[in-house]
């Protein structure tokens, strides 16, 4: 029999440093703050949203490209629209149209993409 598993804010956090507090956001989801100012929202163990002080963010899926991270990833990142087609995951600045593919302003998505505040993409990192 399978089940379904669920994982606690302990699990979440487990070996995690410099956490200055934590909370819960969506099921084994938590928005994870750290005590250098970055804000991370954590799916599970991995922290797939990381807004640094400076105001830049970035994504990350761990390798787990996923309808769950894909979806944690898009409610939580207000400028870009993270979207797959044929199991391929590509990125687009939100407000995009992408019923229409290609996209405008679409990029191949790679774990750990960097992008400024608006949405646009950092080509520097």
């Amino acid at each position: 029999m399978c089940c379904s598993r669920t994982t606690s804010m302990k699990e979440s956090l487990r070996n995690l440093k410099g956490v200055e507090s934590a909370r819960k956001l969506d099921n084994n989801t938590y928005e994870v703050i750290y005590k250098d100012g970055c804000r991370a929202i954590r799916l599970h163990r991995t922290d797939i949203v990381t807004f640094r002080p400076d105001g830049k963010f970035a994504i990350n899926s761990g390798g787990w490209q996923t309808r769950t991270t894909k979806h944690r990833i898009n409610k939580y990142c207000r400028t870009i629209q993270v979207w797959s087609s044929k199991k391929k995951w590509y990125v687009s600045r939100a407000g995009s149209d992408c019923a229409d593919m290609p996209c405008l302003e679409t990029v191949d998505y790679n774990d750990h993409m960097m992008f400024y505040s608006d949405g646009a993409f950092d080509t520097q990192s």
